[in-house]
């Protein structure tokens, strides 16, 4: 190699080992700014203890799920009154039902509970939320309250659980309100509301455990209603502290992760129990042609469409929900249960 040439050499070597040096020290502090962002944006878990007086309660009950946990509930409202089963949405809690408990309690049995990785329940033992499990723990509340057949009332994540079980338990359910239910197949896409379009994503499923800005929560809950006058502090507080219950963020993530069985949407048309169908006409989430997906699937049922509400018809207009919850019920000729 000539003089010339092995100046050029080393002059380039030089310049590459810079080079290199240089994008060291770009990563390296990406990473470190990585590492403060999360150290500085990081959300502990809310304390286990002060969480259950906080929203447990003197009406709170406990019952053992069989794998080592508690599964919290409530059995309110009329004890001879006929019951109503209500199941809550995806990181939501029985705590979403209350006003309508409050409406309802005078003429019905109000039974409620958190789902595993929800609300005081906390996360299930064996990280298991599919259909069937989750079907097991309904049931196991109704089994708990001496109840062997119900009225199941169901909100999103809640009301597909509610189908789903009337097609697999058809014998503990005796009648069918969905409310801006999910597991519709082959409708209008969908706008998932800030917090779930996160937590659909690998980086959100990486942060969300440790990272829940109570900003996002806000956020989410207002995605989520019509009205957002109607997101007072105390609620947002609340979605945010159960959120955080020990193991509840990871549980969301297993629970994002578990297979939704879509091909069982083919047989809803088989529910033959009187089907009442609720729905926001604002829910961006489960939209109203779902509902009327629903309406054309199940025989004989009945869809109303709130056009003032969005995904939670329950808390934001909980006195119109009461109102034509409860006509429909009375109209019904239902079993001595």
């Amino acid at each position: 190699m000539l003089a010339g040439e092995s100046a050029q050499y080393w002059l380039r070597v030089k310049q590459e080992i810079a080079l290199l040096n240089r994008f060291i020290k770009i990563f390296a502090g990406i990473v470190l700014l990585l590492i403060v962002a999360f150290l500085l944006l990081r959300v502990g878990d809310t304390d286990l203890l002060q969480a259950q007086q906080k929203y447990g309660g003197q009406n709170a009950l406990y019952l053992d799920d069989g794998y080592g946990g508690k599964i919290h509930y409530r059995d309110q409202g009329k004890r001879d009154g006929l019951p109503l089963l209500m199941v809550h949405g995806a990181n939501s809690s029985l705590h979403t039902w209350e006003q309508l408990v409050t409406l309802l309690a005078p003429e019905y049995r109000l039974i409620s509970y958190d789902q595993h990785g929800h609300g005081l329940t906390g996360p299930h033992a064996a990280d298991v939320y599919h259909a069937t499990a989750k079907i097991e723990t309904a049931l196991r509340v109704l089994d708990a309250v001496g109840v062997e057949k119900a009225v199941w009332v169901g909100n999103s994540m809640g009301g597909w659980l509610t189908w789903r079980a009337a097609l697999a338990v058809p014998e503990r359910i005796a009648g069918v309100v969905l409310m801006n239910a999910s597991g519709v197949v082959g409708g209008e896409p969908v706008s998932l509301y800030l917090g779930a379009r996160l937590a659909n994503s690998s980086l959100g499923q990486l942060l969300l455990p440790h990272i829940t800005p109570r900003s996002l929560i806000k956020r989410s809950i207002e995605d989520n209603y019509v009205d957002d006058d109607k997101v007072n502090e105390a609620l947002v507080t609340r979605y945010w502290e159960l959120l955080r219950y020990p193991g509840n963020r990871r549980a969301a993530v297993s629970r994002y992760r578990t297979d939704r069985e879509p091909e069982y949407w083919q047989q809803v048309g088989q529910i033959s129990q009187p089907t009442l169908l609720l729905w926001g006409q604002h829910d961006q989430v489960t939209p109203p042609s779902f509902g009327r997906a629903f309406n054309a699937a199940i025989a004989d049922s009945q869809l109303i469409i709130y056009d003032d509400a969005g995904h939670l018809p329950m808390e934001e207009i909980p006195q119109r929900v009461a109102a034509d919850l409860s006509r429909w019920l009375q109209r019904q000729n239902w079993p001595n249960m």
